[in-house]
């Protein structure tokens, strides 16, 4: 039984372990499909996968639907990171508070 609750347990841990991070336009490297979140001049956020990025536009995958956004229309950018002390925060508070119980 513990190795089950263990076993749903670990999905929930790296959930939870990703940030994003501001970056410029300039920053977003082509090569890497990564996830992203645009909010642009308007005040919409938009969050998607990376398919593709030049000087004049960028372009992310939304629920199956290709969303294009130009350069100018954007007013911040964000890339999803994994952020190591937030798995270590939820590792070491999930095992201190098993070992209380």
């Amino acid at each position: 039984m513990k190795k089950l609750i263990l076993l749903l347990f670990i999905p929930l841990v790296f959930q939870g372990c990703f940030s994003y991070k501001t970056v410029n336009y300039s920053q977003i490297s082509n090569d890497k499909k990564q996830k992203i979140i645009v909010e642009t001049i308007y005040k919409e956020n938009i969050k998607g996968k990376l398919i593709s990025i030049d000087e004049k536009q960028i372009t992310l995958k939304k629920s199956g639907e290709l969303k294009t956004i130009n350069k100018e229309d954007i007013r911040f950018l964000s890339v999803m990171k994994f952020s190591v002390s937030k798995t270590a925060e939820v590792v070491v508070g999930g095992y201190v508070n098993s070992k209380k119980n």
